[in-house]
């Protein structure tokens, strides 16, 4: 059992047309379930926003003031948090609206060099708000296509997929950030991305995403150690040279390094940086806050549980080191260290780990192939309906080592 397959191998246990009869089933799922925050017009009611309706703080000698936020349009939207406020600030600035006029005292690190989605939200002719939530989705929508297509690339069969993008499709990522306010939709996208090149074996169109996906969020940097893990795997299994192999995952690294230099001497400067230290405050606060881990577990649990399964089971065939030593296993890896991050400085969110939903899928897709699950998937007359398929096959993964 493996999370992938040798890069570039025929696609032969999904067509395509089954392919996107299954997107577009899971593409109507993201929209109806992301229409409940869809660029906060909280139209339900729900009472699951958790900001505060008014705080202050502090920011170098910023006060900034952070509670409700008024749209061109004059929607008002409450509750929000500091990213969202800033976010829609962003996209007023980039706009043209003068510094002293935009609705925040000042505009922080690292807000203003994660304001890729903000600049590509002004140009569209709606209030910052809903420009905001459409960008949101259609970068939603894009990831979970690039998921896909980067399933189908590892031979996995069609209920496998189908089960697997439900999985991301109806996840709480998808319900509570995929279309709202929030930025990260857009990063977890370029991922996605270079997920599916990596695994479509065209690992030299990577560096291009990441030179330019820098303003989406830094976060995108996951993608050189996985970069740099296929390299690895392809020199050992002898499909590739030492230089062929490490080739692209250095251009990779000089590309996402010379991207961050640039972009941040080219996105808006900040009158102040928002302090992210690790806090034994925010630790026992995020310890002990119930609804927190409540709802990490929800966001997290589906995907990480089977892609830990699958290692497991690895694990006892290839040893600790060959199970781990995985690109699709070191992104998941690498999501989990980030929510440990966040846990000590700031707050515990399944939003994190979503940036590692590309690997985690892999993983997923693998344990939703193999055994009992494919068994189950094998019974259920729709999935076979939605799926397009008569019968389960197992799927062939085959290992990138």
């Amino acid at each position: 059992m493996s999370a992938s397959v040798k890069p570039g191998a025929p696609e032969q246990s999904t067509s395509l047309s089954t392919l996107v009869r299954i997107g577009l089933i899971l593409t109507l799922l993201v929209l109806l379930v992301g229409s409940v925050r869809f660029a906060r017009y909280d139209w339900t009611g729900l009472p699951i926003n958790r900001g505060s309706p008014g705080t202050e703080r502090q920011v170098g000698d910023c006060l900034e003031r952070i509670g409700t936020y008024r749209t061109e349009s004059g929607r008002i939207v409450d509750k929000i948090v500091v990213d969202e406020q800033q976010y829609l600030a962003l996209v007023a600035y980039y706009r043209g609206t003068p510094l002293e006029d935009l609705q925040v005292a000042c505009l922080y690190d690292p807000f203003t060099n994660r304001s890729g989605t903000s600049w590509i939200a002004h140009w569209l002719p709606v209030e910052e708000g809903l420009a905001l939530g459409l960008v949101n989705t259609a970068m939603t929508v894009l990831g979970l296509w690039f998921i896909l297509l980067a399933l189908r690339r590892q031979g996995i069969g069609p209920p496998a997929i189908l089960a697997t993008g439900l999985l991301v499709a109806l996840s709480w990522n998808t319900f509570y950030f995929g279309t709202g306010l929030l930025i990260d939709s857009g990063v977890v996208a370029a991922v996605a991305l270079c997920w599916y090149l990596i695994c479509a074996n065209r690992p030299w169109l990577v560096w291009p995403v990441l030179l330019l996906g820098y303003p989406l969020k830094e976060s995108l940097g996951i993608v050189v150690p996985v970069l740099a893990v296929w390299s690895w795997n392809e020199w050992r299994s002898g499909r590739r040279s030492p230089a062929a192999a490490a080739a692209p995952a250095l251009a990779g690294a000089v590309a996402f390094v010379v991207g961050v230099f640039f972009w941040r001497a080219s996105l808006p400067e900040p009158g102040a940086a928002w302090e992210v230290t690790p806090d034994l405050a925010d630790v026992l606060a995020n310890a002990g806050d119930v609804i927190s881990l409540m709802s990490f577990a929800i966001g997290v649990g589906p995907l990480l549980v089977p892609s830990i399964l699958v290692w497991s089971q690895r694990r006892r065939t290839s040893g600790l080191v060959g199970a781990t030593i995985d690109p699709a296993t070191i992104g998941v890896l690498l999501g989990i260290g980030l929510c440990a991050w966040s846990f000590i400085t700031v707050d515990l969110t399944p939003r994190i780990f979503w940036i590692a939903f590309p690997f985690a899928a892999s993983l997923t897709a693998v344990w939703f192939s193999h055994g009992r699950p494919a068994a189950f998937l094998e019974r259920r007359a729709l999935v076979r309906t939605l799926a397009g398929a008569v019968a389960v096959p197992e799927a062939e993964t085959r290992s990138t080592e």
